[in-house]
C-alpha cells in the first residue's frame, strides 16, 4: 500500500490524510477481492524501518492503525457480511501495549470468520520473519522437536509468519520498482510480480482487472515453471540408480518478462 504520503502531498493535506485515505481504498481493493473470489490478501501497512520516521508521523500512524483495527473488526459492514478474518503478522515486541490491545481485540473479534483472510503486515519485513524462521528451527532443534536431518526448505518455510497459501500475485504500487523486503521467500516461489504507476489511494478496479486478466495469461507458464523448478530439486534416481537432479538452467535462461510486467 504505497504511496500514501505522496498523494498526499500531490492533494495538499495532512500526511495522516494520506494514511487514512489509504485506509479507504483498502475497504473498497478487499471489496474487488471478494467479488473475483480471491481468499487470501495480505498488505504491507507498516514496515519495521518506519519506524525512523518523524515522531510526529509514526504515533499518528499508531492511533490510526488502532483506530482502524477496532473499527474493522468491531464496525465495519465489509468485515460481517464478507465473514472476514484478520491477522497480523510482524514483530510485535516492536509496539507498544496499547497497539498490541487493538491487534489482539481485532483478531480475537474475526477468529471464526471463515470468508477471506486479510493479514495485515504491521511492524514487518521479510529479513525479519525469515530470521526469526531460522531462530525457531534451532530452537526446536535444541528441544528435541525437530531432527537435523529433517531441516529443510519445508521446515524452515512451515516457520513463517505466512507460510501458506502460495502467493500468487504480488502487487507494488506507487511506480517504485523494488520489493522493500516484503514478503521476499514468498515471491521466490514463482509469484506474479506487477508494478502500478499510481499511488496506492488512486488504485482503481481497472488496475486490479488488468493485473488479474495479465495473471489469467501467464498462469499456465507460471505453472509449468513451477512444476520444472520442484523437479529440479528433488532428486531423481538415474538408470544406475544413483541420485541425480535435473538441471535447472533450461528455465533459468529462458526468463520471459510476464512475471515482471509494469503496469
Amino acid at each position: 500500500m504505497d504511496g500514501n504520503r505522496r498523494f498526499a502531498r500531490k492533494s495538499n493535506m495532512a500526511t495522516v490524510r494520506g494514511h487514512v485515505s489509504g485506509f479507504f481504498r483498502l475497504a473498497s481493493v478487499l471489496e474487488w477481492c471478494n467479488d473475483l473470489g480471491i481468499r487470501h490478501v495480505s498488505v504491507f501497512a507498516f514496515a519495521i524501518n518506519n519506524f525512523n520516521r518523524s515522531e510526529e508521523e509514526v504515533t499518528a500512524l499508531m492511533e490510526l492503525a488502532k483506530d482502524k483495527l477496532r473499527e474493522l473488526a468491531e464496525k465495519s459492514e465489509l468485515v460481517r457480511k464478507h465473514g472476514v478474518r484478520i491477522r497480523v503478522i510482524g514483530n510485535r515486541q516492536l509496539l507498544a501495549a496499547d497497539v498490541l490491545e487493538a491487534v489482539d481485540f481485532a483478531e480475537q473479534q474475526t477468529r471464526y470468520n471463515k470468508g477471506m483472510t486479510l493479514n495485515i503486515c504491521f511492524a514487518y519485513s521479510a529479513t525479519d520473519e525469515i530470521s526469526s524462521a531460522i531462530r525457531r528451527v534451532v530452537e526446536d532443534a535444541e528441544n528435541g522437536k525437530l531432527e537435523i536431518s529433517d531441516i529443510d526448505e519445508k521446515a524452515l518455510e512451515s516457520r513463517l509468519q505466512i507460510p501458506e497459501p502460495s502467493l500468487d500475485i504480488l502487487v507494488r504500487t506507487s511506480g517504485q520498482i523494488r520489493f522493500s523486503n516484503y514478503m521476499l521467500w514468498q515471491t521466490s516461489k514463482m509469484a506474479y510480480i506487477q508494478f502500478v504507476d499510481a499511488f496506492w489511494p488512486d488504485f482503481s478496479f481497472f488496475h486490479m482487472f488488468r493485473i488479474v486478466i495479465s495473471w489469467q495469461r501467464a498462469a499456465r507458464t507460471i505453472a509449468h515453471r513451477k512444476q520444472m523448478s520442484q523437479r529440479a530439486t528433488t532428486p531423481a534416481s538415474d538408470s544406475s540408480g544413483r541420485s541425480a537432479f535435473t538441471s535447472a538452467a533450461q528455465f533459468i535462461s529462458d526468463d520471459e518478462t510476464c512475471c515482471s510486467d509494469r503496469g
